[in-house]
C-alpha cells in the first residue's frame, strides 16, 4: 500500500459508482480519481482514497455516480420549435398554401444567431438532465455557431455536414430548404467535411457523416458517405424507416425492403448508425442482426405517430438478439431530454416485451457512445477514459429507498435527481444550475428566436383555450 497517495485535480469520494465498463461494476461506496480530463482510479473508495489525495473533493453523500449520458439523435437547431408546431397529428401543417412543410419554413428562416440560440438552450437543457453529448442529425446549416454555443456551454457534439441529399421522391423535405438543393454533387463536394473538428483531440465537438437517408439518398452518395466515414475513423449516421408512407415509397423505388438493399451494399457495420427503425420486416431484421451496426431508438416518436396500429416494435427484439441499441430524442417537443428510458420500458411492455432499467441505462451510456463512434473515449467510467460525471442528489423523494439504486435512477428519477455534472474533468453543472453560462440569458435568446421564427413562418402558438388581456 502506497503510504503517500498521490496528487489528482478531483476525488469523487461517498458514491454508488456506476461504472458501465465491460463488466458493468458496481461500486456502493465508491470512488473516482480524475487527473486533467481523465480518469486515473475508479473502485472501492478505501481503495482509490489509499492511492489518491484530491486538490479539490466532492461528496456525493452516497448517491449514484455514473457516465455522463449521450442523446444518440437530436436536431439540436430544431429546440425552438418546441411548442410552434401543433401537438395533434391530424392537424392540417401551418402554412401548407406555401407548398412548403412548416419545418422546412422554419429551417429557411434560420439565422445563424436562431441556429446559436436553439442549440446554446438544448444544449443547457441537456447538461440539466445529465447528458453531456449528443449526436447531431446533421441539420445543422451553420455548424461554427453551433460548436461555439455548445462549447460555451460545457458539452460534447458530434456535427454532421448539413443536409446530405440527393433524392426528394421520399423525403419532402429534400426539395424545400433553400440552402441545401437535393444534389448529389453538392453533397459529394462537402461530405466529411465536419470531420476536421477531430484533428484536435481535445476538442468538445468532433466530426462525423450524416446522410439524411429515409429514402433521400441514392446508392452513390450512401457508397461515399460510407468510404468517407471509414476513411475518417467516424460515424456513417442516417435516418431510416420511420413512417409506413416513406417505407412503401422505397421499397417500390429499391424492388427489396431497405435493409437488405442496405446489406447488398455493404453499409451495415460496426461504423454504421442508423435512427428509428419504426418499421422494419423478417428479412430486414435477418439482415441486421449480426452485422455490427448501430440502431438509435426513439420510442416516443413511435407512439406519437401511431407506428403500433399497424407495425410492431422491433426494436426489443434486436436489443434481444445483440444489435447495439441507444436513444435519441429527435426533437423535444412533447417531452424532455432523458424520457425515452421510461418511454421504452414502457412501449417494450405494451408489446409483451421486457428491456430492464439496466438495458436502458446501456442505451444512455455505453452504447450511445458506440453508436456515436466515441466508445473509446466516453460512454463508462474506466482508466483511461474522459472524466465526463454525472452525480445523483439523494434529496428528492425518486431516490428512496434506495433498494434499487439502478431502477430508482432510470426509470422513476429518471433526471429529476441530477445535481453535478462533469465533462473532461470540469465542473459544468452544480447543485443543477450551469456554472460556464448565464441561464436566464441563454433562455431570453432562445424565446426570442422562436417567437421571431414562428411569426415568420406563420406559426401560432399558443393554448387552445381563450387567453384574457
Amino acid at each position: 500500500m502506497n503510504s503517500h497517495p498521490a496528487v489528482c485535480d478531483l476525488l469523487i469520494r461517498n458514491g454508488y459508482v456506476v461504472t458501465m465498463d465491460g463488466g458493468r461494476r458496481v461500486f456502493p461506496a465508491g470512488a473516482i480519481a480524475v487527473e486533467g480530463k481523465r480518469i486515473v482510479a475508479v473502485g472501492p473508495e478505501r481503495e482509490v482514497t489509499a492511492a489518491w489525495r484530491g486538490r479539490r473533493v466532492i461528496d456525493a453523500g452516497g448517491a449514484p455516480v455514473h457516465p455522463g449520458l449521450i442523446d444518440g439523435h437530436y436536431h439540436v437547431t430544431m429546440h425552438g420549435t418546441r411548442g410552434a408546431m401543433s401537438d395533434d397529428p391530424s392537424k392540417p401543417a401551418l402554412g401548407g398554401a406555401s407548398g412548403i412543410s412548416p419545418y422546412g419554413q422554419w429551417f429557411n428562416a434560420m439565422t445563424a444567431e436562431d441556429e446559436y440560440a436553439s442549440a446554446q438552450h438544448a444544449s443547457l437543457e441537456m447538461l440539466a438532465n445529465g447528458y453531456t453529448c449528443f449526436l447531431e442529425a446533421g441539420t445543422v446549416f451553420e455548424t461554427d455557431a453551433v460548436a461555439e454555443a455548445v462549447t460555451a456551454v460545457g458539452i460534447r457534439a458530434v456535427l454532421g455536414d448539413p443536409f446530405l441529399w440527393d433524392l426528394t421522391g421520399s423525403m419532402a423535405m429534400a426539395a424545400e430548404l433553400d440552402r441545401a438543393p437535393a444534389d448529389l454533387a453538392r453533397c459529394l463536394s462537402v461530405i466529411g467535411r465536419e470531420c476536421r473538428r477531430n484533428e484536435d483531440p481535445d476538442a468538445l465537438v468532433r466530426g462525423h457523416v450524416a446522410v439524411y437517408g429515409s429514402g433521400s439518398a441514392s446508392d452513390d452518395l450512401l457508397l461515399a458517405g460510407k468510404e468517407a466515414a471509414d476513411r475518417h475513423g467516424v460515424v456513417l449516421n442516417q435516418h431510416q424507416s420511420l413512417e409506413a408512407g416513406g417505407v412503401a415509397r422505397e421499397d417500390e423505388r429499391l424492388g427489396r425492403h431497405p435493409f437488405v438493399h442496405f446489406a447488398e451494399l455493404g453499409l451495415l457495420a460496426e461504423n454504421t448508425t442508423y435512427v428509428h427503425l419504426n418499421i422494419l420486416r423478417e428479412d430486414e431484421v435477418e439482415a441486421i442482426v449480426g452485422s455490427g451496426m448501430n440502431v438509435i431508438w426513439h420510442p416516443a416518436n413511435y407512439q406519437f405517430y401511431a407506428v403500433g396500429r399497424t407495425t410492431p416494435p422491433r426494436i426489443p427484439d434486436l436489443h434481444g438478439r445483440g444489435v447495439n441499441v441507444a436513444l435519441g430524442s429527435d426533437i423535444a417537443k412533447l417531452w424532455t431530454i432523458g424520457e425515452g428510458p421510461l418511454v421504452g420500458y414502457l412501449l417494450a411492455r405494451e408489446w409483451g416485451g421486457y428491456l430492464t432499467a439496466e438495458a436502458m441505462f446501456e442505451m444512455q451510456t455505453c452504447a450511445a457512445a458506440r453508436a456515436a463512434g466515441l466508445g473509446d473515449r466516453i460512454g463508462s467510467l474506466e482508466v483511461g477514459k474522459r472524466a465526463d460525471i454525472v452525480i445523483r442528489s439523494q434529496h428528492r423523494g425518486e431516490s428512496h429507498p434506495g433498494l434499487n439504486p439502478v431502477q430508482e435512477m432510470v426509470l422513476i428519477g429518471r433526471t429529476r435527481t441530477v445535481d453535478t455534472v462533469i465533462v473532461d474533468g470540469e465542473v459544468a453543472l452544480r447543485g443543477g444550475r450551469a456554472v460556464r453560462v448565464d441561464e436566464d440569458a441563454v433562455h431570453a435568446a432562445s424565446r426570442a428566436s422562436a417567437r421571431r421564427l414562428a411569426a415568420i413562418t406563420g406559426q401560432t402558438p399558443g393554448t387552445i383555450w381563450p387567453e384574457t388581456l
